[in-house]
């Protein structure tokens, strides 16, 4: 998958959240907030989307639970869910 075709499938999606992209090598690697939910997202092509949950906290944080993909509409999904189960426990 092309950039541009990841930065449009983005924006499409979370087009009022804060998203940077950097290309390392194969893989684009995606960071991306809304404020409240920071996810950061590896697409590696032909081998899959990993995507982290981590908190906005100043010192370095390892806490989130890592979890892998085949697809990015499957990322997604999982993004979605989490962002609407932290939503209900605010």
């Amino acid at each position: 998958m092309e950039m541009e075709e990841i930065k449009r499938l983005f924006d499409e999606r979370y087009s009022r959240w804060n998203v940077y992209y950097d290309q390392f090598g194969i893989a684009t690697w995606i960071s991306m907030n809304d404020g409240n939910d920071f996810f950061e997202i590896q697409i590696v092509p032909h081998v899959g989307v990993g995507v982290t949950d981590r908190r906005n906290l100043e010192e370095i944080d390892f806490s989130g639970h890592d979890v892998a993909f085949q697809s990015l509409s499957e990322a997604f999904d999982y993004i979605d869910q989490k962002v609407a189960s932290n939503a209900s426990k605010m």
